[in-house]
């Protein structure tokens, strides 16, 4: 493992106590109404995505820009496609929290995108400086 891969990983787990700590904080005083339990949930699942996704591309932007290029798109539709998934499953087992579940995910996904976009930008900047 790379240590440009280390360094992304120990940012999102430090990003992931981050949100986890102030959802908390959110869910347990101004939105006490809004409180469901399945939270942590959704910042693991989008924080492992983020990490599976992000290990491809910065793999495929060591070779060329093809596969890079090939692999950020692919890596998002996926993405988009196992969080959809996650969110249908979870609202169809419980649909009690249905708008403070989607809100909280948007949140979350929003927040793990830019930090994912970020880093992406870093890493095409660490391999053009390489060349």
């Amino acid at each position: 493992m790379t240590s440009v891969s280390q360094k992304f990983l120990i940012k999102i787990v430090l990003l992931s106590i981050m949100v986890f700590a102030i959802a908390t904080t959110l869910f347990s005083t101004v939105f006490k109404q809004w409180q469901f339990n399945a939270f942590p949930y959704q910042i693991l699942i989008i924080a492992l995505v983020t990490v599976i996704g992000h290990l491809w591309i910065v793999k495929a932007a060591g070779q060329n820009t093809r596969r890079f290029t090939t692999a950020y798109m692919a890596s998002v539709t996926l993405k988009l496609m196992v969080y959809l998934a996650f969110m249908l499953i979870y609202l169809l087992w419980d649909h009690t929290h249905v708008i403070s579940f989607v809100l909280t995910f948007i949140a979350f996904y929003i927040v793990f995108t830019i930090f994912e976009v970020f880093e992406v930008l870093n890493v095409i900047k660490i391999n053009q400086k390489s060349v």
